[in-house]
C-alpha cells in the first residue's frame, strides 16, 4: 500500500524514532504504553529492514547512523551501559558491518578468558579429543560432539582421522584437522544429497528440505548442523 520512495522515507523515521528511544535511555526506564509503543515501531521497522535485506529498496547506508562513533558504542560496552547492550540487541544494523565483526571477535576472546579456553603460562585449557573415520565423518562427528556441553564446545577439540580399519593417519593435529574436519562436516550436511537440505532453482539457495524426516533423527541433525555453523564463526 505504500510507494518505494514512501517505504524509505518512512523506515528511515522508525530507524531514528527507534534508536533515540534507546540512546536517550528511554527504552530502560520504559513501562506500560511506552514500552508497547517502543515495540509496536520496532516491530514494524524490522518488517522493512528484512524486506531491504532480501530485496533493496533504500539507498546505500540508508540504516546507519552517522552520528554514532563506533568508539563511544566500544567504550559504553566496557562498561556495560544498558542503551549501548540495547542497542546491539535490537538495531545492530545502525553499526557498520566490520565494527560488528570487531565487537564480536572482541566478544568472543574476552568469554573464552573468563571460561579458561586460552593457553596462558600457568594454565591449559581442557581438550575434547574426538576420534573420526573418513567414511562415517558425519555419523562419527554427530555421535561425539551432540551430547557435548556447551562449554566443552566453546572449548579446544581435537580430531584424530582414523582410516575404516581403524589405524591413525599419520599428522597431529595443531587447530587445522579440526577445521578440516568443520569444513567436511558442513559441506556434507549442506549436499542436497543427503537430504537435509534443498536448493532454489536459478540461484541455488539453500533450504530445509521438506522431507527431511525421512532422516529418524533430522531434527537432532538440524541442531547438529547449527553448532558446526556456530563453532564455526565463534572460532
Amino acid at each position: 500500500s505504500f510507494k518505494l520512495e514512501e517505504l524509505v522515507t518512512i523506515s528511515s523515521f522508525l530507524n531514528s524514532f527507534v534508536f533515540k528511544m534507546i540512546w536517550d535511555g528511554i527504552v530502560e526506564n520504559a513501562r506500560g504504553e511506552t514500552l508497547e509503543l517502543f515495540h509496536s515501531v520496532h516491530g514494524w521497522l524490522m518488517v522493512l529492514y528484512e524486506r531491504d535485506c532480501r530485496r533493496r529498496f533504500a539507498p546505500e547506508d540508508h540504516w546507519l547512523r552517522k552520528d554514532l562513533k563506533p568508539s563511544v558504542l566500544f567504550q559504553e560496552l566496557d562498561k556495560d551501559k544498558k542503551r549501548a547492550q540495547l542497542l546491539l540487541q535490537y538495531i545492530p544494523h545502525v553499526i557498520p558491518h566490520k565494527n560488528r565483526v570487531l565487537l564480536f571477535r572482541n566478544m568472543v576472546t574476552k568469554e573464552k578468558e573468563k571460561l579458561g579456553l586460552v593457553e596462558t603460562s600457568s594454565a591449559s585449557p581442557h581438550v575434547t579429543h574426538i576420534t573420526i573415520r573418513r567414511s562415517r565423518m558425519l555419523e562419527d562427528g554427530y555421535e561425539q560432539l551432540r551430547q557435548l556441553s556447551q562449554n566443552a564446545m566453546k572449548g579446544v577439540i581435537r580430531v584424530k582421522f582414523v582410516n575404516d580399519l581403524g589405524v591413525d593417519e599419520a599428522g597431529i593435529d595443531q587447530d587445522g584437522v579440526f577445521k578440516e574436519f568443520l569444513e567436511e562436516i558442513i559441506k556434507k550436511v549442506f549436499d542436497p544429497a543427503l537430504n537435509l537440505f534443498k536448493t532454489t532453482s536459478g540461484d541455488e539457495r539453500l533450504y530445509p528440505s521438506p522431507t527431511s524426516y525421512i532422516h529418524e533423527n533430522y531434527l537432532q541433525l538440524f541442531e547438529f548442523v547449527g553448532k558446526m555453523l556456530g563453532k564455526a564463526v565463534y572460532e
